[in-house]
């Protein structure tokens, strides 16, 4: 079970950007704007991270998971990242939600992914190997949520990561 002090310690390596690489979220097209690597330590590696936006409009992102987590060890570090982020009040008003992924993760092991992806007008939704798990219509949570991993887009369209970099 990963402890509740892994998450302060997370950190990226950068990863050369695919060429051309796009996602399709609904009927937009959306273009791999960075990517990264999340580790623990600076060495242990955790998953990859693909970031997918269109400026102002639909940004998501891909969790590619290098190593096992169970879906405890994952609702775990979403609660921690989450009150660290945005504070106990958030976690409080946002419970319902918070409860809606903690139903919704399950294991993950080599190859398995998470991707999240907001829509400003539509909310949130997340898919696991790209099955539908679950929706969040409040643009506020969506947002918030996303967060975790992109804390906002700087000027030329990059992320300014929600986690430590190496």
């Amino acid at each position: 079970m990963m402890k509740s002090w892994v998450l302060p310690l997370l950190c990226v390596l950068s990863a050369p950007l695919a060429a051309e690489r796009q996602s399709a979220f609904g009927d937009a097209r959306l273009d791999l704007r960075a990517e990264a690597r999340a580790c623990y330590l600076g060495f242990i590696e955790l998953f990859d991270v693909d970031y997918f936006a269109r400026p102002g409009a639909e940004r998501c992102v891909e969790l590619s998971y290098l190593r096992e987590f169970s879906d405890e060890d994952l609702n775990e570090a979403t609660l921690k990242v989450f009150e660290e982020r945005h504070g106990r009040e958030a976690v409080d008003r946002y419970r319902a939600e918070l409860q809606q992924l903690a139903s919704a993760y399950r294991p993950v092991g080599p190859g398995d992914r998470y991707t999240y992806c907001t829509d400003p007008d539509a909310g949130g939704l997340l898919l696991r190997d790209d099955a539908p798990v679950v929706r969040f219509e409040t643009a506020d949570f969506a947002e918030r949520f996303l967060q975790i991993w992109v804390k906002s887009d700087r000027p030329q369209g990059e992320p300014e990561w929600g986690f430590r970099q190496c």
